[in-house]
């Protein structure tokens, strides 16, 4: 009789008692021995050797004169391996046939029991062939000694297997039988919590490690992880039409030029975080890649792009935050230049080659404008505004030699670096880690791991209250004036900031809600140019479609200014504008001295642009 696991903890711990009463021993080939062998706490390694089948005999013998059969039976199916990733026969059933092995026929439990000898060759999603002459042995077997009637075996005989399977992992399948290729979407997200499963040590006593040796694979863990599978949805039909689009509109403009040699598929990524209390830092949505079949590569986690203007709402903070400045603070928008030690002469510009004169910090975010955020990062210092981009959440290293031209977004970041940080905006100041495991639970149905112990360690806070949301205040403008306007078809409340580096070569929109904080990215992974495109063109409409079906039922809520440190302004239309509270009156600007030098290692090539072209002399 096929049984779920129940009692198998107490009973692995039953067994190591019986183990240690009769020294270190171990030992061989009955099912008794292979299950001594499988069961970690008896010590029995699987060196080959006749010292090992002797240790292995020796505990066999004195496990069943403690337990009957049965219990020895029952135990070892609930271990034993049945092929691609189920480790005893209630995970098969869920795996095979989508149900609890109770709910089984007689002709799909035999189908299991079957798969005891080569599971792999013998799996149903590799060979139906093999499978069903398997079942088919072990129901014979079954009609001979007499565990079944002649009419139970021939009703089972006929029962056809394929119906009744459940949806086979695509690299489970027979290579040589052709099947209709449906693209794996949501392994990226299966894979990047495995790895974080074994990366992190979650579970007392178990190590850190991400090889498929870790026994945290083997041991009937129910792992509750924080994906909204409506939301996923959402976001890969908004991504992927798009990338579709795009690359038709560009595959038949090289037909045209008779270039259709060079297409190649565009890529992108999305990531969603919840940012509402009783759920914040949770990763509710994860769109790495178009196919995992056939790219393993995770752009929402591993791909280091250039942010472009999409960091310049962290150099406005820092410079709220260190210099005491404000939105209506005036800065001068004009030619700059810096001269290195051997006389090269850095000049950037502005998207369109213009200049604005004086501006106020509010106007040059929602305009994206360059100078003002290399002048910004040259007041705050670059080592601060460094240490500024490290404490709000970015995990890629950052360019040393990088200089002023952190300012326009030229250190590499990731999609999920990006949406954390972001979600400090929407969460008053305070950064929360990703959340990918809500809760683990062992074979028992026993809590061993939950979240929030970890996260009340994690969260801290990074920026002041009232300059996170000012700086939101601020986004607020950029997505509805400036270079996020189309996000304006959400219809509620949100703030954000677009990103476009040189050529287009990276394209972003990183926006955000009181619920969601959410980053998409558009570009080829050869970091080759898109074409005359912003991340106002091709982001922000996949982020909001994506946004408007994750926000379906919710309420439209506003963001909550905090109760000190800010002031109201005069409203401009129906947006109420804040600044930080007890600034001086901006004084009018006046130009700012060049200064002579530059770090000589400093970026001198196009790679440093955002909503706006950087260009060398």
């Amino acid at each position: 009789v096929l049984r779920p696991p129940r009692r198998a903890a107490r009973r692995h711990r039953e067994i190591a008692s019986v183990h240690r009463a009769h020294g270190n021993i171990r030992g061989g080939s009955t099912i008794t021995q292979q299950l001594v062998r499988n069961i970690e706490q008896t010590g029995v390694s699987v060196e080959r050797s006749l010292q090992r089948k002797l240790n292995e005999a020796l505990i066999a013998i004195q496990l069943e004169r403690e337990f009957t059969k049965d219990e020895i039976l029952e135990l070892y199916l609930n271990q034993i391996f049945l092929g691609i990733s189920a480790y005893g026969v209630e995970s098969a059933s869920q795996q095979y046939f989508g149900k609890s092995c109770r709910d089984l026929t007689l002709a799909q439990c035999a189908l299991l029991a079957g798969l005891a000898r080569l599971p792999a060759r013998n799996q149903p999603f590799y060979s139906l062939e093999n499978a069903t002459a398997r079942r088919n042995i072990v129901l014979k077997q079954m009609l001979e000694e007499r565990f079944i009637t002649q009419a139970a075996f021939d009703a089972a005989r006929v029962e056809p297997v394929a119906p009744a399977l459940a949806k086979a992992p695509q690299s489970s399948v027979d290579p040589a039988v052709p099947r209709e290729h449906v693209p794996d979407r949501t392994g990226y997200w299966v894979e990047e919590v495995r790895q974080y499963l074994g990366r992190e040590k979650l579970i007392p006593g178990h190590k850190a490690t991400d090889d498929e040796s870790n026994p945290l694979y083997e041991e009937g863990l129910q792992v509750h992880t924080t994906i909204d599978l409506r939301l996923q949805q959402a976001g890969e039909t908004a991504l992927y039409t798009a990338l579709d689009k795009f690359d038709e509109r560009r595959l038949n403009s090289l037909k045209r030029q008779k270039r259709e040699s060079e297409f190649r598929p565009v890529s992108g990524a999305l990531v969603c975080i919840d940012n509402r209390p009783e759920y914040k830092g949770f990763v509710r949505v994860m769109v790495g890649g178009r196919d995992f079949t056939e790219k393993k590569f995770n752009n929402a986690t591993l791909a280091r792009r250039q942010p472009g203007s999409s960091i310049k709402p962290f150099v406005w903070a820092a410079a709220f935050e260190i210099k005491g400045l404000g939105p209506d603070t005036m800065e001068v928008d004009e030619p700059y230049y810096q001269r290195d030690r051997i006389g090269n002469v850095w000049e950037p510009k502005n998207f369109g080659g213009k200049f604005a004169g004086p501006v106020s910090l509010r106007t040059a975010l929602e305009k994206s404008i360059n100078i003002v955020s290399i002048k910004l990062a040259e007041r705050v210092t670059v080592p601060k505004l460094r240490t500024y981009l490290e404490n709000v959440g970015i995990t890629q290293p950052i360019d040393p030699y990088a200089g002023l031209t952190l300012a326009l977004g030229t250190s590499t970041v990731t999609v999920l670096d990006q949406c954390v940080a972001y979600s400090v905006f929407a969460n008053g100041g305070m950064r929360y880690e990703p959340v990918y495991i809500k809760e683990i639970r062992d074979r028992d149905g026993i809590v061993v791991y939950d979240y929030r112990k970890q996260q009340a360690q994690d969260v801290r806070r990074v920026m002041p209250e009232n300059v996170a949301f000012v700086m939101t205040n601020l986004m607020e403008g950029a997505a509805t004036y400036g270079t996020g306007a189309r996000s304006r078809e959400l219809g509620r409340p949100r703030a954000g900031k677009t990103g476009t580096t040189n050529d287009a070569r990276d394209t972003w929109f990183c926006g955000f809600t009181p619920h969601f904080t959410c980053v998409v990215w558009i570009g080829y992974e050869d970091n080759a140019p898109l074409g005359n495109y912003t991340g106002g063109e091709l982001a922000v409409p996949i982020w909001s479609e994506f946004m408007t079906e994750a926000h379906k039922g919710l309420p439209l809520d506003d963001f909550t200014p905090p109760a000190n440190g800010i002031e109201k302004q005069s409203p401009r239309g129906k947006m109420t504008l804040y600044t930080l509270a007890g600034l001086a009156p901006a004084a009018p600007p006046t130009p700012a001295a060049q200064t002579p030098e530059m770090p000589a290692a400093a970026p001198q090539n196009d790679s440093v642009s955002e909503d706006a072209l950087l260009s060398t002399l």
